[in-house]
Parts: structure tokens; C-alpha cells; sequence
């Protein structure tokens, strides 16, 4: 099963005492509110837990002279001491805090700082070398296409989500985008979509947890 915003859309219009109807062929019959309320369950749900599925490896070619490169599109995670998962080969490189007091200087790189929506290596590189970032994307999903995408829009954008979780993270994403659809807290139809979505996202991330230690025995 592939989510698609169509299906996720058609879905939560389906649900009891939705307002919504659940009969729609393309985007051009969606209400801008259910795809809103859709959209923010998925970053809400997201960003609450560090799913495996969303660690991606930045990879920087070292050009020397050049101490300044892209940042990836997401969170730079960090290890169980604090320390950024920025390494040059296998090293890792310290985060300089203070870089305004730093004297321009070439060599092996020893630390970075961020500037704007760049990595800054210091000292400036002055062989090639390869810099690895690891971290968490902010990408939700992607399009038929598959270009990344930080939002679902069209009809066939795809929701990323390994096939061992799409149920569950559906089941999380209808129930809490029905209570984002429903707002206020005094309707009567809130309560009980309330008790869904936290039973629906308490069974993912439990599953997320599963797999992820799994995951760590085997290797």
C-alpha cells in the first residue's frame, strides 16, 4: 500500500461525523481545510518522535580552498553525549560556538560552525576529503515524480513511510487530522477522536520502537 494525499484525503472524509465528501477523483475537488488539517497532523506527528525511516547521510566532497558548503534539508542529529554526527572521514568534528573570534587558516578540518544555510569547515580544507553529516530529513514525502516534498499538495504525492508502518501511521495521521479539523475542544465528536489518535500514535511509535532495536540486535 503507497499512501497518496488522494487516499489519506478520501479517508478522513469517510470518517464518522466528518463534514467532508469522500468521493474525490483529483485535487480539484479537495476542500483546502481537510488537506490543511492532513498536512499538519503529518508534521505534527513527525516531528514529535525520531522515526528511524526519516535519517538520511549527507555526503560533502571537501574542495580545498573552499570552507563554506550546503546544509542538508533537515535536523543535524546528535549521539548520546550531545555530539554532532558531523565527522570528516571518521572523526568527528567539534561545533565551534564562537566563530567570530576564529583566525582564517588552512589545514585538516577540526571543527564547523553554521552560517546562514551553510556548513562552515574550519581550518579551510586544503586536500579533498569527504564530511558526513547524518540527519533527520524534513521532508514528509515526495511526488509521483519522486522529488522531495515538505508538504502534500497533488493527488499522488506520496506519503514516506516504510510498508511495515503505513497502517499505523495512517490510522495516526486520520485520527489526529479529524481532531485539527474538528478544532475546538467543547464538540462533542472531539473527545472520542482525542482517545483515537493517542491510542493510534501510542501503537506507532511503540512499533517504530520495536523495529528500531530489532534493527540494532541484527546488526
Amino acid at each position: 500500500m503507497t499512501l497518496t494525499l488522494l487516499d489519506l484525503y478520501n479517508t478522513a472524509a469517510s470518517q464518522e461525523w466528518s463534514m467532508y465528501d469522500n468521493d474525490a477523483a483529483s485535487e480539484s475537488e479537495f476542500e483546502d481545510s481537510l488537506v490543511l488539517a492532513l498536512n499538519k497532523a503529518i508534521v505534527d506527528i513527525y516531528s514529535s518522535y525520531d522515526f528511524p525511516f526519516r535519517e538520511r547521510t549527507h555526503v560533502i566532497l571537501t574542495i580545498p580552498g573552499t570552507d563554506a558548503y550546503d546544509l542538508p534539508n533537515g535536523l543535524i542529529k546528535k549521539d548520546s553525549g550531545g555530539k554532532y554526527l558531523v565527522k570528516l572521514n571518521s572523526k568527528y568534528l567539534d561545533l565551534i560556538k564562537n566563530p567570530e573570534s576564529l583566525i582564517h587558516k588552512c589545514g585538516l578540518p577540526e571543527g564547523f560552525f553554521i552560517k546562514g544555510d551553510k556548513i562552515v569547515l574550519y581550518p579551510s580544507p586544503v586536500v579533498k576529503s569527504i564530511v558526513t553529516i547524518d540527519y533527520s530529513t524534513l521532508a514528509i514525502g515526495e511526488t509521483a515524480s519522486g522529488e522531495e516534498i515538505y508538504t502534500l499538495k497533488n493527488q499522488d504525492d506520496i506519503l514516506s513511510v516504510p510498508a511495515h508502518l503505513e497502517v499505523l501511521m495512517k490510522d495516526a495521521i486520520i485520527t489526529k487530522a479529524m481532531i485539527n479539523s474538528i478544532a475546538s475542544e467543547s464538540d462533542e465528536n472531539y473527545s472520542a477522536y482525542k482517545k483515537q489518535a493517542d491510542k493510534a500514535y501510542r501503537l506507532l511509535v511503540k512499533y517504530a520502537k520495536a523495529l528500531e532495536m530489532d534493527k540494532r540486535i541484527i546488526q
